[in-house]
């Protein structure tokens, strides 16, 4: 969406109207009736009540958690959740639960029934690293049964996943059973910002206790204005959200025909394995000079074994590139053997 005219030309009338900042944190003065209307757009778009703004993606996870847990509250995280939800556990306490260990969740929920008064499982729906998916109905299903809230950070399945690229949720068809859903507008929007999607009545509380939200500049009126524009074509133009598909699909028939690890992903992030720390930067610059920009994540990043090139697939790509790619990935493995 960064690329587009529909987004680019949204952003410069708002700049003709609005100006270039909001020049305020939200709550004195810098809150505009576009910011009010992204808003309400973005929480019905991923079936919540209401919804609040941030200045990035890091900045609404870390908010929203120093705001909702304390010394007496406990946040039960998955393995592999982003740094930013790490950040805002700081004042609380954490259980790590692995990644998607469902049997393990509902064991230390029941065992910890009485421990702490509020009790939250942060999960994301797309993992950033990995490409896979949260198993969503089953951290549903357990989160009900132990009366326990679940928040899914959403940020790479919002305009990817479901039907309609409404997530995750959607995906999975559980639209409406998620408490919190989390997101930037850094991914598919193509922007820079964040959310947090909630009741109306949590959300309302993160106005006067998120202190990402309240210290801070709101998202600039170009910004608001082409993520307005971004969900708009998710919404209307679901051709974008095909193409992409047709990309991912291509490039992973390609590489596992190629005999290339691509892990577990399903998302159209590709997490190519090297387990070799030298040699994923060594490959990274090879791919460079062949016009190929793909990550290298290693440790501390990732462990040791499993350092890879992180790979993330376009609706903007062609298949010309996608088939560059792949060659490209065929004639360094003749040479860096991987």
């Amino acid at each position: 969406m960064s690329q587009r005219k529909e987004t680019i030309e949204a952003g410069i009338n708002a700049l003709m109207k609005y100006g270039t900042g909001a020049c305020a944190a939200q709550p004195i003065g810098g809150y505009l009736d576009i910011h009010r209307q992204l808003e309400k757009e973005i929480a019905d778009f991923v079936g919540q009540e209401d919804a609040i703004l941030f200045s990035s993606g890091f900045g609404a996870n870390a908010g929203l958690l120093r705001a909702i847990l304390g010394k007496n509250d406990v946040a039960y995280i998955d393995s592999y959740i982003h740094t930013s939800a790490m950040s805002g556990l700081i004042g609380t306490n954490t259980k790590h639960i692995g990644h998607n260990d469902i049997e393990y969740l509902d064991m230390i929920l029941d065992k910890e029934k009485d421990k702490y008064q509020t009790r939250l499982v942060i999960v994301d729906g797309v993992y950033s690293q990995n490409g896979d998916l949260s198993k969503l109905p089953e951290y549903i299903s357990v989160c009900k049964k132990h009366n326990c809230l679940l928040m899914v950070d959403d940020a790479h399945g919002i305009g990817v996943m479901g039907n309609n690229g409404r997530g995750t949720a959607e995906h999975y068809n559980c639209m409406g059973q998620v408490d919190i859903i989390t997101g930037t507008f850094s991914k598919s929007f193509g922007c820079v910002g964040g959310f947090v999607a909630a009741s109306s009545k949590l959300i309302q509380y993160l106005r006067y206790y998120a202190d990402s939200n309240v210290f801070s500049a709101a998202i600039t009126p170009q910004v608001t204005c082409s993520v307005l524009k971004a969900l708009e074509l998710i919404k209307t133009q679901p051709s974008i959200r095909e193409k992409l598909w047709n990309n991912v699909n291509f490039l992973r028939n390609g590489l596992l025909e190629s005999k290339f690890d691509i892990g577990t992903s399903v998302s159209p992030i590709f997490s190519l394995m090297v387990r070799d720390n030298e040699k994923v930067y060594r490959i990274a610059d090879m791919l460079q000079k062949k016009r190929i920009f793909a990550s290298g994540i290693v440790y501390p990043a990732v462990r040791t074994k499993e350092a890879r090139i992180r790979i993330s697939i376009l609706a903007s790509h062609e298949i010309t590139q996608l088939k560059h790619l792949i060659c490209s990935l065929e004639e360094i493995r003749n040479e860096i053997p991987f």
